[in-house]
């Protein structure tokens, strides 16, 4: 499960950002938010089911799943390309000084009572740095925590105690070339022959689903080898009856399913089903539920963690929110799958949906640099406030520029009024 996320140094991150998915010692209005929303692990530690991000357009919140996805593209593919930093590492290039230094990307996350700490600095040329520390869940304590390895430039330090496994790559047998290369992640390398506590985190952390909500049609093939799978069609019409109440069922037609996927609706004159096509008359929500729905349900059942930028994008608010709403289920997501999502729908600012620990913002300074900061930090936000209404005046500073002056003029005007009417 992950703990928190940290990147700096990349886009328009240009200090340390944290997205944060442990539990604040918070409670929500509404006991079934805390009982549905947070993985008790412990009474020191909770980690949350789902992560909402939101901010103004060009704010630099799409930025944070980018950083994540970039971590997991160099930890997948840098064995085999040796352009994956070129293609990832992107500085923040509004200063020079981080222009020329390296991006920093920083995953926390808990594997089997272990919770591990992993990193790594790149250029667009090399990995400057790596680490993984870990420390031990026992008796609802921590342990102190310990390095596995670190890594200074081709230089790695190895705690053969723990990680013996990397032993054998660091030195060929007559100690003086390394096995690895100043492009690849140490953790790749060890990982590709099959090392115990590198595999383990390595997976957890490229298992990750990360995706974009306009580009959807991707999903399509996936969608139709799913139709075969046992129980997928009766998942899918449920949730995809939740915008669409007269849906029957879903069929894949034509050999191999060649001729599409059809929607079956109901006519009103007869008993007879009528067939239409998803490709060409289903509209655009429906469409492109039908096609992340494998990978939804996917996650869900593996436990592991959707990460989904412009999550709204031709979705009702309904069917966003139903989404949201089966990664909280005990019934639905019964491995703690969790999810963060990157939106504009401020209908899923709710609190009988989100805790404030759940809610996250993200805004630029003046010279063009993106903060993440979650409503829990706001002083004096009541658990039963509304935080959509609060959101949209501008109280979060986390909407554009115009539309906090447009607040303002708002109360002052609310304010002369008052003040004469007591006159």
């Amino acid at each position: 499960m992950l703990l928190e996320f940290s990147v700096s140094n990349f886009w328009s991150f240009k200090e340390m950002q944290t997205l944060q998915m442990q539990a604040a010692k918070t409670v929500s209005k509404y006991p079934q938010v805390d009982a549905n929303n947070v993985i008790v692990i412990n009474d020191k530690l909770s980690i949350l089911k789902s992560k909402a991000i939101y901010g103004a357009n060009a704010s630099g919140k799409t930025n944070m799943i980018k950083a994540y996805m970039a971590m997991h593209h160099i930890l997948k593919n840098c064995l085999k390309d040796r352009t994956v930093l070129s293609k990832w590492i992107v500085p923040f290039l509004l200063e020079e000084e981080n222009a020329n230094s390296p991006s920093y990307f920083q995953i926390v996350v808990l594997i089997d009572d272990i919770i591990y700490r992993y990193g790594f600095e790149a250029t667009n040329q090399i990995i400057t740095s790596e680490w993984l520390f870990g420390k031990t869940l026992q008796d609802g304590k921590a342990s102190k925590e310990r390095y596995y390895f670190t890594r200074e430039g081709m230089k790695i330090k190895l705690n053969e105690a723990v990680f013996k496994e990397g032993k054998k790559f660091t030195t060929n047998n007559k100690n003086t070339t390394p096995l690895y290369r100043e492009d690849a992640s140490f953790l790749s390398v060890v990982a590709a022959f099959n090392g115990k506590i590198s595999t383990s985190v390595f997976q957890n952390l490229v298992d990750a689903t990360i995706m974009t909500g306009l580009n959807f049609s991707e999903g399509e093939k996936f969608a139709l080898q799913a139709m075969d799978k046992p129980n997928y069609k009766e998942r899918i019409t449920d949730l995809l009856k939740a915008i669409d109440p007269t849906l029957q069922r879903i069929d894949k037609v034509g050999e191999n399913g060649l001729e599409g996927i059809f929607l079956y609706r109901k006519n009103l004159n007869s008993e007879q089903d009528i067939a239409f096509s998803l490709a060409y008359q289903a509209a655009e929500g429906t469409r492109k539920m039908f096609y992340m729905s494998p990978i939804i349900f996917s996650v869900l059942d593996l436990g592991s963690t959707l990460a989904i930028d412009e999550f709204d994008a031709r979705m009702h608010p309904n069917l966003t929110r139903k989404i949201v709403e089966l990664f909280h289920s005990t019934y639905t997501n019964p491995n703690n799958a969790q999810l963060i999502f990157v939106t504009h729908d401020t209908n899923l600012l709710d609190a009988k949906l989100l805790r404030r620990d759940q809610i996250s913002f993200a805004k630029k300074d003046k010279y063009g640099a993106t903060e993440i900061y979650s409503l829990v930090e706001f002083k004096g936000v009541r658990n039963d406030a509304s935080f959509e209404k609060d959101y949209l005046l501008g109280k979060y500073a986390a909407v554009p520029t115009h539309l906090n002056l447009v607040a303002d003029a708002v109360v002052l005007y609310n304010s002369a009024n008052a003040k004469k009417k007591r006159c």
